[in-house]
C-alpha cells in the first residue's frame, strides 16, 4: 500500500512515499520535492510498482511528469514528456517498456501517444482528432497490446462501438464493430477475445434498456442475443410499475466486472445518475488545488453539483452459448458518491455471493443466497473513530474502497473528528475490513 501525501514548503511542495504492509506497518519512507505547479493526476500500479501521473497547474503547458515507485528496489525514476499539444490526459497505460496516454485536446479532440521509455521517443496516433469519432477508452489486452474504443454514430444515427487493437509500435492488428439494428451501443466489455457484452440503449439517450451477448469468431461476431431489462423480473420487482403498463427503468446502467463462476459468465452492473439539484451534498466537498497565482490553495465548488446516485445492481448469469439463467437485482440504499465511478464490490462463493461498498464512513454488507427459498441477509456498521474520539462526520471526497485478498478489504477517506478535549480536527484515515462468517 502507497500513502502519498503532500506538504507544503517555503518554494515547492515537498511529496512523501510511504510504502506500508497490509497491517499498517511502514516499509520505507521517501520524500521528494517538485515545483508548487505540479499537481497530481492519477496513481496507477503495475508489477507492484507505482506511477504517479503530475501535470503542471497551467492551461497550455504540455508537460506531463510521470514518478515510477518501485516497492522492490524503493527508488524513484523521474520521466517528464513533452506533448506536441496541450492535453488533458484522461487514462495511461503502462507496459514494460512504454507509457500509452489517452488524451483530449482543448476542442475535446482524441489523441493517443506512445512514450518509449528506452528511447524518450513519443509517437501519436492522430487518426482520431476528428469530431465525429470519440474514444470512450482504452485498455490493455496483454503485454504488447493494447485496444482502443471507439464511439460513433452509423448512417441511421445509432452509435456503434469498435474496437480497434494496436501493438506497441502504433500499428492497427484488428477491428471489431459491436452495433444493433434497432438501438444504439452505450457501452462494450469484451471477455477473453470471444464474448462482448454491451449495454443498449435509444437514440440519442444513455439510458439503459438491455443487455446484448454478442459471441465472437476472431474479428467477427458470430451470433448475439438480446435481453431488455423490461423483461427482467428481478429488476422490475424494485421499481415502481402498474400491471398491464409499459415498463421504462429510466436508470443508466454502467458495466461493472466480467468474470467466469460456477461455470458462467457473470456480469455485474451498477445505475448511477448524476444530481444536479444540490440538497446541501457539496457543500463540503471539494477538490483542493494548489494556485500558482494566489499561492494559496482554493476549492473548485459546483454549487449545483449533488453527487452520483447509485440507484441499483445488478448481476446476470450466462451460459457460454449466451442463455441467460439468471439476473439479481437489489436496491442501492444511501450511496451518493463525489466521483462517477463503481463502488460495489462482490465476493461469489457456491451458495451465496457477498456485495459490500463503504459510503460516509458506514459499512453496507448484503449476503445474498443462490437458493431462492433463503432470505438474503444485510448489515449495517459504523467506522469507528480511536482514543475515544468522536466522528462528526466522514466525507465523500476522497473516498475509496479496494479489494485486497480473500475477504478482506481497504478503505480510506477523510474524517471530522472532535478529540476528547473538544477541540475539532480533519484527519486522514485507512481501514481494514475482514468479513467473517
Amino acid at each position: 500500500i502507497l500513502v502519498l501525501r503532500e506538504n507544503e514548503s517555503e518554494k515547492d511542495l515537498k511529496w512523501n512515499f510511504n510504502l506500508i504492509d497490509y497491517n499498517f506497518k511502514s516499509l520505507n519512507d521517501t520524500t521528494i520535492s517538485l515545483e508548487r505547479s505540479y499537481f497530481i493526476s492519477e496513481i496507477e500500479e503495475f508489477e507492484d510498482d507505482f506511477y504517479l501521473l503530475f501535470k503542471r497547474d497551467y492551461s497550455n503547458d504540455k508537460k506531463y511528469l510521470v514518478i515510477k515507485y518501485s516497492s522492490e528496489k524503493r527508488n524513484i525514476i523521474f520521466k517528464e514528456i513533452n506533448f506536441p499539444l496541450s492535453l488533458r490526459v484522461e487514462k495511461v497505460l503502462y507496459f514494460e517498456n512504454y507509457f500509452v496516454f489517452l488524451s483530449k485536446t482543448n476542442n475535446s479532440q482524441n489523441l493517443i501517444s506512445i512514450y518509449n521509455t528506452n528511447n524518450n521517443q513519443l509517437k501519436n496516433i492522430y487518426e482520431f482528432m476528428n469530431y465525429d469519432k470519440t474514444i470512450l477508452k482504452i485498455n490493455k489486452i496483454n503485454s504488447s497490446t493494447f485496444g482502443v474504443f471507439v464511439s460513433e454514430n452509423n448512417l441511421n444515427g445509432l452509435k456503434v462501438i469498435s474496437r480497434i487493437m494496436y501493438d506497441l509500435g502504433g500499428y492497427p492488428n484488428n477491428k471489431i464493430r459491436i452495433e444493433n439494428r434497432d438501438f444504439s451501443i452505450i457501452e462494450t466489455k469484451f471477455f477473453e477475445n470471444k464474448y462482448a457484452l454491451s449495454i443498449l440503449g435509444n437514440k440519442k439517450s444513455r439510458e439503459s434498456i438491455g443487455i446484448q451477448f454478442n459471441e465472437l469468431d476472431d474479428n467477427s461476431v458470430k451470433s448475439q442475443k438480446v435481453y431488455y431489462f423490461e423483461n427482467l423480473s428481478s429488476l422490475i420487482n424494485l421499481t415502481n410499475f402498474k400491471k398491464n403498463k409499459k415498463i421504462r427503468i429510466r436508470e443508466e446502467f454502467y458495466l461493472d466486472s466480467l468474470f467466469t463462476h460456477d461455470n458462467k459468465i457473470l456480469l455485474t452492473m451498477e445505475s448511477l445518475k448524476s444530481d444536479r439539484n444540490n440538497d446541501n451534498f457539496s457543500n463540503y466537498q471539494y477538490i483542493p488545488f494548489y494556485n500558482t497565482y494566489s499561492g494559496t490553495y482554493d476549492k473548485k465548488i459546483n454549487p449545483k453539483f449533488g453527487g452520483y446516485v447509485h440507484n441499483y445492481c445488478l448481476i446476470l448469469s450466462f451460459g457460454y452459448d449466451g442463455r441467460l439463467f439468471r439476473t439479481h437485482a437489489k436496491k442501492i440504499n444511501e450511496l451518493q458518491t463525489f466521483k462517477k465511478k463503481k463502488y460495489i464490490k462482490y465476493i461469489f462463493e457456491d451458495d451465496y455471493y457477498i456485495s459490500i461498498y463503504i459510503n460516509k464512513g458506514k459499512i453496507f454488507i448484503s449476503k445474498n443466497f443462490n437458493n431462492l427459498t433463503a432470505e438474503d441477509k444485510d448489515y449495517l456498521y459504523e467506522i469507528e473513530g480511536f482514543d475515544n474520539e468522536t466522528i462528526i462526520k466522514t466525507e465523500t471526497n476522497p473516498e475509496g474502497t479496494y479489494h485486497l485478498k480473500n475477504k478482506e478489504f481497504l478503505t480510506y477517506g477523510i474524517q471530522n473528528i472532535k478529540k476528547i478535549d473538544n477541540n475539532r480536527k480533519r484527519v486522514f484515515y485507512i481501514n481494514k475490513i475482514e468479513i467473517i462468517n
